[in-house]
């Protein structure tokens, strides 16, 4: 009985010094809804792209800081091509590990002779963004896709190629793309949308490259659900940890709709069924910081929180608003770099503009060791 009781009693210990671990990371340097705050970067631009340089840079458009994200000037005389403010021209932008930067386009065509192959235009730089390389075609492997519509009604022949791409440590990468297969039928439960547009329910895909992102391969679906939500998994997001868990981040509805996250590990080609998380979904992302702790920025108003065990709990009470500048209520996009450690640069619309906040990351159970 007596052991029985001491087990009972490292157990609770344990419990609470893991959820008080959880609570440890605080995130400042972001602001209040309407405090007319925050640093400009960059005018008539609603997609935020943001990158880090090999040399430490940070690009957002033809947009560059050399100071960590605190004062933005034009770079050059010519901005990454497929990363600007217009909606059709937007790009997947990612530093690999050897300093060369990839850009692939988020929209895609049918390739014009070969089944079940659609391309997407790719653009590279190798010499810290004084000049590029492209277009060039990505050739995308995915069999059974038909065509669809984006989320502002235009026709599309295929998937989208979304957001992030993770670089393995063996070199080969992965990447999110969202779109139809033949047996996703289900209309949006928008009924606007389904009635001007057709749109239906999408899934969400994964895609390796081996080929620094000239060629990819369909992997798996990692969400497909129907009756999960009101417009289907899309606009994914997602994050390697350290552990070598991948996780994907997905919304499945507008504005109040919650957040979805899934993790697959090994060769990546099962996931576990996505949760829900509480947060409400626009255009989120993950980013996996250089300690391994991992934040989420989301919501309209924005807010970004972390969580100290790879997403399986976030601490809610230590969220961290953005704010805006104008006092408008047009945001909700947005992307988050680490900028060195423990100072992480959000970049967000505000209405037509780019402003920034530059987020100090302090874990104060590791100070405390």
């Amino acid at each position: 009985m007596r052991n029985v009781k001491l087990l009972l009693l490292i157990s609770t210990v344990l419990l609470s010094l893991a959820e008080t671990s959880v609570a440890q990371v605080t995130i400042t340097g972001g602001g209040e809804y309407k405090d007319r705050k925050g640093i400009h970067v960059r005018a008539y631009s609603t997609f935020p792209s943001l990158v880090r340089l090999g040399n430490g840079k940070l690009l957002c458009y033809d947009m560059a800081s050399q100071d960590g994200g605190r004062t933005w000037s034009r770079y050059r005389e010519f901005g990454f091509p497929l990363s600007d403010a217009t909606r059709p021209c937007r790009g997947a932008i990612t530093s690999l590990k050897d300093g060369e930067l990839l850009l692939v386009g988020r929209y895609t065509r049918k390739h014009e002779r070969d089944a079940d192959v659609y391309v997407a235009e790719t653009y590279r730089s190798r010499n810290h963004f004084a000049g590029y390389t492209g277009p060039k075609r990505a050739r995308i492997h995915i069999p059974n896709v038909v065509p669809g519509t984006d989320e502002y009604g235009m026709p599309v022949a295929g998937p989208f190629f979304e957001q992030s791409i993770v670089e393995l440590p063996g070199g080969d990468l992965l990447a999110c793309m969202w779109g139809w297969f033949e047996s996703d039928k289900t209309p949006s439960d928008y009924p606007d949308r389904w009635e001007k547009w057709r749109l239906r329910k999408s899934r969400t895909l994964l895609v390796r490259s081996k080929d620094r992102g000239d060629t990819w391969h369909y992997v798996t679906t990692i969400a497909s659900d129907p009756d999960a939500g009101p417009e289907g998994f899309r606009l994914p997001s997602l994050g390697l940890l350290p552990d070598g868990e991948l996780l994907c981040l997905m919304r499945n509805g507008d504005g109040g709709k919650p957040l979805w996250l899934s993790r697959s590990r090994g060769d990546f080609k099962q996931w576990e069924k996505p949760t829900k998380i509480d947060a409400p979904s626009v255009y989120s992302q993950l980013l996996v910081l250089s300690d391994g702790k991992l934040l989420l920025a989301y919501g309209k108003p924005l807010y970004v929180m972390a969580s100290s065990d790879g997403g399986r709990t976030w601490d809610y009470k230590r969220k961290m608003g953005i704010g805006t500048r104008t006092g408008q209520a047009f945001t909700g996009r947005v992307t988050l770099v680490e900028a060195s450690p423990g100072k992480v640069v959000c970049v967000y619309n505000d209405v037509l503009d780019l402003h920034a906040r530059v987020l100090t990351i302090t874990d104060s159970s590791a100070a405390g060791r």
